[in-house]
C-alpha cells in the first residue's frame, strides 16, 4: 500500500484505520475503489496523545514476548524496521521504546548497526534480584490488605487452578510454566495498585527472564521446583495466612535468585573457553 509507505507504518495499521474509517462512514467503498463520503467531525478524532502512549506499550509487550518465548536471544540482532513491522506499530514509536529501553542497559545499538541483546553480568543480576525482593514483598503485603470484593482474589484461584491442572500432566505441560509464573507475578504486583512498582516490575521481569535463556540444562527440574513453590505461594495467600505467604515468596524468589547467578555463571564459563 502506498500509504503505508508514505506514513512509515505496516499494512496491517492502515488496514485497521481504514475499518475504522468505514465502520465511521467517513469512507466508503465501491467498484472504484475507497473515497471520502464526508469530513470528518469532532467526536471522530482520537486522543492522540493516549494513542501514541498505547503504541508504545504495544511495542513493550510484543518485545517483552519475543524474550519470554525465546524468539529473540542473547546476542541476537534485530532492526526497528522488523520489529515496527512485526508489532504493527511505526518505526518512529519503535525507536522511542528502543531508546528508553536501552537505559537498562540489555540492549544496544553500534553506530549505523542493528540492536543486538547485551551480555550477561552477575554483578547486574544480584543487584536486580535484590530490587526485585524489594518490590514484590511490598506488593504482597499491600495484596493481602485488599478486600474480599476485589478482583484479584478471582484471579489468584484461577491461576491456582492453572498450576494444578499443569502439574497433573506435567511432562507434556511443564513449557507453561513461565507463562504461569508471568501471570502469578503480574497478580501479586497489580494487587499493590501502584503504577511506579508495575513500571519497574515489568521490566525486573522481563531481565530475569531473558537471562533464564542463557541456560537451557536443567530447565525441567527448576520448572517442576518452581511450580510446587508457586502451589505453596498461592495456597498460603489464598488462606489470608501472610507469614506464611511472605515466608513462601521469599523461598521462590531465592530460587529464582539461585537460578538467575547460576546463569551468569555458566555465561562467563563459556565466555572464558578459547
Amino acid at each position: 500500500m502506498s500509504l503505508a509507505f508514505e506514513l512509515d507504518v505496516s499494512r496491517t495499521t492502515i488496514r485497521t484505520v481504514i475499518e475504522g474509517l468505514e465502520k465511521k462512514g467517513i469512507i466508503k467503498r465501491d467498484s472504484q475503489g475507497k473515497r471520502v463520503v464526508r469530513a470528518p467531525q469532532k467526536q471522530d478524532y482520537y486522543d492522540i496523545s493516549s494513542a501514541a502512549s498505547s503504541k508504545e506499550e504495544e511495542v513493550q509487550r510484543y518485545f517483552l514476548s519475543m524474550i519470554n518465548s525465546g524468539k529473540l536471544l542473547p546476542g541476537d540482532r534485530f532492526s526497528e524496521l522488523e520489529l515496527a513491522k512485526q508489532s504493527g506499530c511505526n518505526t518512529v514509536t519503535v525507536r522511542e521504546f528502543l531508546v528508553k529501553f536501552s537505559r537498562f542497559g540489555l540492549i544496544e545499538k553500534p553506530p549505523r548497526g542493528q540492536w543486538q541483546m547485551v551480555e550477561f553480568d552477575e554483578d547486574f543480576a544480584g543487584e536486580l534480584i535484590e530490587f526485585r525482593k524489594v518490590l514484590e514483598m511490598r506488593a504482597l503485603v499491600k495484596l493481602m490488605s485488599r478486600d474480599e470484593g476485589h478482583p484479584v482474589w478471582d484471579e489468584l484461584r484461577d491461576i491456582l487452578s492453572a498450576h494444578k491442572e499443569v502439574k497433573k500432566s506435567f511432562d507434556k505441560r511443564y513449557r507453561e510454566v513461565p507463562d504461569l509464573d508471568a501471570r502469578l507475578h503480574t497478580a501479586i504486583q497489580s494487587g499493590a495498585n501502584n503504577r511506579f512498582i508495575k513500571q519497574f516490575f515489568e521490566v525486573v521481569s522481563f531481565v530475569c527472564h531473558y537471562h533464564y535463556q542463557w541456560k537451557k540444562e536443567g530447565e525441567k527440574e527448576r520448572f517442576w521446583v518452581a511450580l510446587n513453590e508457586h502451589i505453596d505461594l498461592l495456597v498460603a495467600i489464598l488462606a489470608q495466612d501472610v507469614a506464611s505467604a511472605v515466608q513462601a515468596l521469599e523461598v521462590h524468589l531465592d530460587s529464582a535468585e539461585r537460578t538467575l547467578l547460576a546463569c551468569a555463571t555458566s555465561v562467563n564459563q563459556e565466555s572464558e573457553q578459547p
